[in-house]
């Protein structure tokens, strides 16, 4: 199984940000300086979380935002655990005196992208106030969609990961290779690419339906609208 321990994982960097994941030290630090009792308890969730799972230890610590200008800190994001019905739950904050500026936005893109790329996280999870207006403007612009929400008061958002290209990317390989073998082995292009293409598209086809399979959840939420299409 993979480790994701906060020792192996570099910063994530943005093209303002960076976002450093906290040891249970650095936790204790943020959480002695918060003056709000939510954050406050959240922190302390976190830091008790990260030190019983040291080698799960991304899923459940907080990344700090700080600018990469200047280095100040701008704000908070993670994850409540680990994936669990190909799922992940995201929360985020930003420090007040800099929000409007588009690092909630930014940083949770950059978060997302990092989550997708690791095994079995298909969908990322938000909960944002209903009436937390800039909030779910940001997850509207990042093309989350809304869903039934589990908690009143509460508006839910997921994301879907992008659906994989692997027929395309096999038909494109195969392509090349049908030019480049049809003429050596064959001396007949046309042979060569039917045998690329037609290998291309197996083995792109077969990847494609195990990654549909793939992310496949029980007891999925309902959807209450499609994907927002690209705000102008």
């Amino acid at each position: 199984m993979r480790h994701y321990r906060i020792s192996d994982q570099n910063p994530i960097k943005t093209k303002r940000l960076i976002l450093t994941p906290q040891t249970a030290k650095q936790l204790a630090a943020l959480e002695a300086q918060e003056e709000n009792e939510l954050l406050r308890g959240a922190l302390v969730e976190m830091r008790n979380n990260v030190a019983e799972n040291p080698a799960l230890a991304l899923w459940h610590t907080g990344w700090l935002v700080t600018l990469r200008n200047g280095g100040q800190a701008v704000g908070l994001l993670g994850f409540h655990g680990v994936v669990a019905n190909q799922t992940v739950e995201l929360g985020y904050e930003i420090i007040q005196a800099y929000r409007g500026n588009g690092y909630c936005e930014e940083a949770v893109k950059a978060l997302c992208g990092w989550a997708f790329g690791c095994e079995g996280v298909y969908f990322i999870s938000v909960l944002a106030g209903e009436t937390n207006d800039a909030s779910n403007h940001v997850l509207e612009k990042l093309k989350f969609y809304r869903v039934e929400s589990p908690v009143v008061g509460m508006n839910a958002w997921e994301l879907e990961r992008p659906a994989s290209a692997w027929m395309s990317i096999y038909m494109c390989f195969g392509l090349a290779i049908g030019i480049s073998f049809g003429q050596m082995l064959f001396q007949n292009i046309a042979i060569g690419l039917a045998i690329g293409i037609g290998a291309g598209l197996a083995l792109g086809s077969g990847l494609d339906s195990q990654d549909r399979a793939a992310r496949k959840r029980e007891n999925a939420p309902k959807k209450l609208d499609l994907p927002h299409e690209k705000l102008k």
